[in-house]
């Protein structure tokens, strides 16, 4: 044990003694988890400033009329002559104006069965979001006042009939993105350190130079491995700060219904994190020492990674979704995966604080079991010299 120690204090004296190893390993996991989710907060705010700025124009409405368009935030075109309307045409064609309408002079409503009806004219621009959702709100509600013989969807005072939960499915994209984003910062840090521990070492002959001292070679994985298990927990701590702040962030910007955590929330989505890397620094102990070199261990690790963000961010559509759903309560003891989904869980405001228990248990016993196999890699000299 004093061994382990001991070479385990010597690595990490020479990574917090290096500035640059300092700034990745504490401030680089935040600005990137930070960063990311901040662009989805912008996005947010951003979508409802477009929503509230709409500048549409009608022309010679009736009186009866002008109340319900002046709900919908149009406004009485300034003049109603032709030459004012080509030019309003004008600028719903340059997406200055998002709509023009235009009653005739001579607007009458006819008897149901008339064969004289008057054409109401509306103007828009597809192109623009803005102009066509108005247009097709006005399609719906000249479409009520013509003649029919019955409704549809007519009483909207008293029910709701789009069904579609806009929040759960924004929340589905976020748990898909969202670990994603947080083991991939900390990932890439973890890889460039390990590669070097290990397969830099081998490298540069000077693992050869340790492995003829008096220490165990299993002590000196160890050693190694706890060194490179720390980082991991650091730079997890760093990601999850900026997981934490961000979240009530986005939640506000998207106006998400239930947007707030406990701190019982946050202590799950840490040990969610840090689990789950302890895990991953175990493969990248594991793919160092395999490794010839240092371009060798870079290359083949992230292979490792993609096996994570492919099924996080498959798991918000709605064929994948379902094939996860199907795995229930399993979900849970699958190494690093378990973290994954019950990170979506918590994003999705949907998760069981008890599920924590297996998560834990699994992703410990998974880091503890690559940590023993790069011991016993290090036993085999084919692998520490190259054979």
């Amino acid at each position: 044990m004093r061994d382990i120690l001991t070479i385990a204090r010597k690595e990490l004296r020479s990574y917090f003694t290096d500035v640059v190893i300092l700034i990745q390993i504490f401030i680089l996991p935040f600005i990137i988890v930070f960063g990311y989710c901040s662009l989805f907060s912008m996005f947010g705010i951003t979508s409802k400033g477009k929503e509230e700025t709409v500048k549409a124009y009608y022309v010679r409405a009736p009186e009866s009329f002008e109340e319900a368009f002046i709900q919908l935030g149009m406004e009485k075109a300034p003049s109603d002559d032709d030459a004012s309307i080509v030019k309003y045409k004008k600028m719903v064609e340059d997406k200055t104006l998002d709509l023009l309408l235009v009653f005739p002079e001579d607007f009458k409503i006819a008897e149901p069965g008339s064969r004289d009806l008057s054409n109401i004219n509306i103007y828009y621009n597809s192109s623009k979001s803005e102009s066509f959702t108005l247009y097709q709100i006005l399609s719906e509600i000249f479409d009520e006042l013509q003649p029919h013989t019955f409704t549809v969807n007519s009483i909207y005072e008293e029910d709701t009939y789009n069904l579609f939960d806009s929040d759960n499915e924004f929340r589905k994209m976020l748990g898909g993105v969202i670990p994603t984003v947080v083991f991939m910062a900390v990932f890439m840090i973890c890889m460039n350190l390990a590669s070097n521990s290990i397969a830099g070492d081998k490298e540069h002959g000077f693992l050869n130079t340790l492995l003829v001292t008096p220490i165990k070679r299993r002590d000196l994985a160890a050693g190694k491995s706890v060194t490179i298990l720390v980082v991991s927990a650091c730079s997890s701590i760093s990601a999850f700060i900026g997981m934490a702040i961000s979240l009530p962030k986005i939640a506000r910007a998207f106006e998400l219904s239930g947007n707030s955590y406990g701190i019982g929330t946050y202590v799950t989505l840490f040990l969610c994190v840090v689990t789950a890397l302890f895990v991953l620094a175990a493969i990248l102990l594991i793919v160092s020492t395999l490794s010839k070199d240092v371009k060798q261990a870079t290359t083949i690790a992230p292979a490792s990674i993609f096996l994570i963000m492919i099924p996080s961010l498959l798991s918000s559509t709605e064929g994948f979704g379902r094939l996860v759903d199907s795995f229930g309560a399993k979900n849970y003891y699958i190494p690093v995966w378990n973290s994954v989904k019950l990170m979506q869980d918590i994003i999705s405001v949907d998760y069981s604080s008890l599920n924590l228990i297996p998560v834990c248990i699994v992703n410990i016993i998974t880091a503890v079991i690559g940590v023993w196999l790069v011991g016993l890699l290090f036993e085999n000299e084919k692998v520490v010299n190259n054979g």
